[in-house]
């Protein structure tokens, strides 16, 4: 605590540059969601990556979560301002705490920005995939749905189920952190711009609290850390590791995320990866065929295999346990956060993953392998 508000040699000592740097760094950041193009300029995606990289590698020589930790110190500091605050309110010194304050929070704000903050605005992920935003109907998310069922229907058989006739995985989650840098190694030989060595996914400590807020995983800007709930069903496990290994790997929102997911897993020998996957892509389309057409969602609905119709609704039992108060107001809030970092749409946005399924399904006449 002292080192960080310390008089003189803290590294909130000169705060006001902070919160100078804090503004301006706001600033660029608005200026550039309207202009992509500036930003690049100024703060390229391949220096992002690099910073990344070379963090997440630091803190990937601990085995535990750094970011975890650094949530909980954080909440703690939070909580012992709020108090000084009030207290210094009747004994003197709130001006200088309060400064001191602000100033730690302009650093946050500052290093979160220049780690990941900045790529909410960068160019969509279509760029590095050749795709082209466009607007398919019916038909063509049909079909779509249609080729999903199937391959999951195929990929099922594959795979390992416990006694209760559900999916399971046969592998320790060690072994599907390493897995999963196996896909992305194989994923950016054809797409490079994905490539390079991350430090490995770790599990979160508090995994079964989590399950509550009906949280899955978490990307650490502030360490580089791909982070995973590992006290949740096995069934989108493997696909949660990969969506946070894509936020590593720049890629700021929630729906691009989820169809790297996808398509990362989709390159993977693992059947067990590439049925998470595909479960996690065929859930998306179907939702979205659903408020497109209950009929055609029924019909689709009947052509499931009974082992992925098992496989769903054990994911649905396991979660249905965990709601409540906590879980409403865990998702109104990264609601909020994902609307300030100009996901407009909120948690909503995490359907519009069926738009780059289309669009590779339907230019490249094919889904991705």
């Amino acid at each position: 605590m002292k080192r960080i508000f310390g008089r003189k040699k803290g590294i909130l000592s000169e705060g006001y540059l902070w919160i100078i740097m804090a503004g301006l760094i706001y600033g660029l950041g608005r200026l550039s969601r309207r202009n992509p193009q500036l930003l690049e300029r100024l703060y390229p995606a391949s220096v992002n990556r690099a910073l990344i990289r070379l963090l997440s590698r630091v803190t990937g020589i601990i085995p535990i979560s750094l970011g975890e930790l650094f949530v909980y110190f954080n909440v703690l500091l939070g909580i012992v301002l709020l108090v000084l605050l009030v207290i210094k309110i009747f004994t003197g010194g709130f001006v200088g705490l309060a400064y001191k304050t602000v100033t730690y929070i302009s650093l946050l704000y500052v290093v979160f920005m220049l780690v990941f903050g900045f790529n909410y605005n960068r160019a969509s992920v279509r760029q590095y995939l050749s795709l082209e935003r466009t607007n398919y109907g019916h038909e063509e998310l049909y079909a779509l749905n249609e080729m999903l069922i199937e391959r999951a229907n195929q990929l099922r058989e594959a795979v390992s189920e416990d006694e209760s006739g559900v999916f399971t995985i046969k592998e320790s989650h060690q072994e599907i952190f390493t897995m999963a840098q196996e896909g992305f190694e194989r994923f950016s030989a054809e797409y490079p711009v994905f490539s390079g060595e991350y430090g490995i996914a770790k599990g979160i400590i508090a995994s079964e609290p989590l399950n509550y807020t009906g949280i899955t995983g978490i990307f650490m800007p502030f360490t580089g850390e791909a982070n995973v709930n590992t006290k949740g069903p096995d069934l989108l496990f493997p696909a949660t590791v990969i969506h946070e290994m894509a936020h590593q790997r720049g890629i700021a929102y929630e729906n691009e995320a989820n169809y790297l997911a996808y398509a990362v897993s989709s390159y993977h020998e693992n059947p067990s990866i590439r049925y998470s996957g595909t479960i996690l892509a065929l859930i998306s389309s179907m939702n979205a065929l659903y408020r497109d057409s209950r009929e055609s969602y029924r019909m689709l609905y009947d052509t499931y295999s009974e082992g992925v119709k098992r496989d769903l609704a054990a994911y649905n039992v396991f979660y249905k346990a965990y709601e409540g108060e906590v879980h409403e107001k865990a998702t109104k809030v990264n609601d909020n956060y994902l609307k300030s970092n100009g996901q407009t749409q909120g948690v909503k946005s995490y359907g519009e993953m069926v738009d780059l399924l289309l669009e590779q399904f339907i230019q490249k006449n094919e889904a991705i392998r």
